[in-house]
């Protein structure tokens, strides 16, 4: 694949998705009870409240680590492991249990009501693998890193 294109599309990839994490992660943090107020509902799926809290900052945080491509990877890893429990621990057995999908495609109805975070999670895997592109902060470390004059 051409570079640029590459660092391109991994800007465009990182800058949506992190548009898409602060305000999830903000409403989770600042919102109604805080963070309290999340994590206290996450025991009923079998999920410690300490992890709430990692998810609303993750979230939040990550979102914006994302945007300026700074530990592009590290908050790339978090946000897939959020986005994994958030299609396959809570909303596919909500989805599967769902009354009103009686009679539905079942498969149909469990892949709609993951359809987002699985999306989501399919590509902070691909930022994983790819990391932040020339584009970011990242980039910028790794260069003054490598051309910095040796240490006498």
């Amino acid at each position: 694949m051409n570079g640029w294109r590459s660092d391109t599309a991994t800007l465009i990839l990182r800058v949506a998705c992190g548009l898409v994490f602060i305000p999830h992660g903000w409403s989770k943090v600042f919102g109604s009870g805080g963070v309290a107020n999340f994590a206290q509902g996450l025991p009923s799926y079998g999920i410690p409240t300490m992890l709430g809290y990692v998810a609303a900052y993750s979230e939040l945080v990550g979102g914006a680590l994302l945007i300026i491509g700074l530990l592009t990877r590290i908050a790339a890893a978090f946000l897939a492991a959020t986005m994994f429990v958030a299609a396959f621990v809570v909303q596919l057995p909500d989805a599967l249990r769902d009354p009103d999908a009686a009679g539905k495609n079942k498969v149909f109805a469990a892949i709609r009501s993951i359809e987002l975070p699985l999306s989501v999670l399919a590509a902070m895997l691909a930022l994983v693998l790819l990391g932040g592109g020339r584009w970011s902060l990242d980039r910028v470390i790794r260069r003054r890193k490598t051309t910095a004059p040796p240490q006498q």
